[in-house]
C-alpha cells in the first residue's frame, strides 16, 4: 500500500509537470521551436527537481527519463508549422511508446517507494562537503545533465515529426527493426535479472546466465540501440541530419561508459565472484567469436 501511495504521488507530480510544460510551450510560441522545446524541457526538470527536494528523494527523476521524450515529440508534432509524413510519424511514435512503456514499467516494478533512492544518487550526494555542493550535484548532475543528454538524443525523433519526407522508406523499416529488437533485448534481460533477484539463494551472487552470459549489461546495450534507432529514423528524412549521431554518442558515453563504470566498480566491491565474470564477459557488446 505504501508503494502504491508513493506511485500515485509521483503520478500526480508528473501530471502537474506535463501541465507546466504545456503552458510553457504556449507562452513561448513565438520562439524558435527547438529553443522553445529546450525551455519546456528545462521547466519540467526544474519542477521535478523541486519535487525531489520536497520529498528528499531524487528518484523522482527516474520516471522523467522514459515519460518526457514521448511528450516532447507530441509537442513538436502538434505544432502548427509541423509538416510530418503521417505514416512515418505513426511508425516512429509507436516505436518510442514501446520503449517508454517498457522502461516505465520496469521502473515501477523495481522502485520501492520513497523509502528507496537510487544508490548512484545517494553516492553522488554523499561525496559532497557542503549544502551548496549538495544542491549543485543534485541539480546539475542528477537532474539537468541527464535532461540535456536525453534532449539531444530525442531531437532525431522530433525532426521526423516536424519535417516531411514522403512515405515509409528503408531507413524507417531498419530503424523500427533496431528499436523493436532493442526493446525486446531489454525486456528479456530485465526479466531474467528480476527472476534471478527473486531467488534468495542468489543474494550476493552475480547473474551469469541467459543474455547476461554474453554481456555484462545487455539492458544497457538495448538502451543505446534504441537511441541509435532514432538516428536511423531521421536519415529517412535527409542525410543533412547526419550530425544528429551526436545524440547516440552522448548516450553511449552516459550509459555505456559512465554508468557502467560506476556499476562495475560497485559490483566488484559487493560480489566476490564478479571479478571472474568481468574478466570473461564483455561489458556491453557480445563477442560472437571466442578464443579456445
Amino acid at each position: 500500500m505504501i508503494k502504491f501511495r508513493d506511485l500515485m504521488i509521483v503520478l500526480v507530480g508528473y501530471i502537474i509537470c506535463f501541465y507546466l510544460m504545456d503552458l510553457s510551450w504556449t507562452l513561448f510560441q513565438e520562439t524558435n521551436i527547438w529553443l522553445r522545446l529546450l525551455i519546456v524541457d528545462f521547466v519540467g526538470t526544474i519542477f521535478i527537481y523541486i519535487c525531489s527536494n520536497i520529498f528528499r528523494n531524487s528518484s523522482w527523476y527516474d520516471a522523467y527519463w522514459s515519460v518526457i521524450p514521448p511528450f516532447l515529440i507530441l509537442l513538436v508534432w502538434m505544432d502548427v508549422d509541423a509538416d510530418p509524413s503521417l505514416s512515418r510519424a505513426f511508425l516512429m511514435f509507436a516505436c518510442v511508446l514501446f520503449w517508454a512503456i517498457r522502461l516505465t514499467y520496469n521502473w515501477v516494478r523495481s522502485w520501492d517507494g520513497f523509502s528507496h533512492e537510487d544508490w548512484r544518487y545517494v553516492m553522488m550526494k554523499g561525496r559532497t562537503n557542503s549544502s551548496v555542493q549538495y544542491a549543485l550535484v543534485d541539480f546539475l548532475f542528477i537532474h539537468l545533465v541527464p535532461t540535456l543528454c536525453v534532449f539531444v538524443a530525442t531531437l532525431p525523433f522530433c525532426f521526423v515529426v516536424y519535417y516531411s519526407s514522403g512515405e515509409i522508406n528503408k531507413f524507417d523499416i531498419a530503424a523500427a527493426i533496431i528499436i523493436c529488437g532493442a526493446v525486446l533485448l531489454q525486456i528479456i534481460s530485465d526479466q531474467q535479472m528480476y527472476n534471478f533477484r527473486q531467488d534468495p539463494s542468489n543474494q550476493g551472487k552475480t547473474m551469469t546466465k541467459g543474455l547476461w552470459k554474453y554481456s555484462r549489461h545487455p539492458n544497457y546495450l538495448g538502451e543505446i540501440l534504441f537511441w541509435f534507432g532514432g538516428f536511423i529514423f531521421v536519415l529517412g528524412n535527409s542525410f543533412d541530419f547526419l550530425w544528429s549521431i551526436i545524440g547516440t554518442l552522448v548516450m553511449y558515453i552516459l550509459i555505456g561508459i559512465t554508468s557502467i563504470d560506476m556499476m562495475d566498480k560497485r559490483s566488484r566491491e559487493r560480489r566476490s565472484d564478479f571479478s571472474d565474470y568481468e574478466s570473461s564477459t564483455p561489458r556491453l557488446f557480445p563477442r560472437f567469436v571466442y578464443k579456445s
